[in-house]
């Protein structure tokens, strides 16, 4: 219920390191029920979490590395 809740108040976040501590929080909590429940479907949303986590955390140190080699505006 926690997924659909969050996707319904989605807004256009950028992906501080805030934002990713949280998603990596969701991650424990689902891997935490999944050890509980050893339920199927909990282990398949824990796969797509992971997966969604790994792509930010790709994006986001790209782009830190994109901002790094701008030069600073001289205005």
């Amino acid at each position: 219920m926690r997924l659909i809740t969050s996707a319904l108040s989605y807004k256009n976040q950028s992906m501080t390191d805030e934002y990713m501590n949280e998603l990596w929080l969701e991650v424990e909590d689902r891997v935490a029920r999944y050890e509980r429940t050893k339920n199927p479907q909990d282990k398949m949303f824990l796969d797509c979490m992971v997966r969604d986590y790994e792509s930010k955390m790709k994006l986001k140190i790209q782009d830190e590395a994109i901002q790094g080699t701008i030069p600073p505006s001289p205005w």
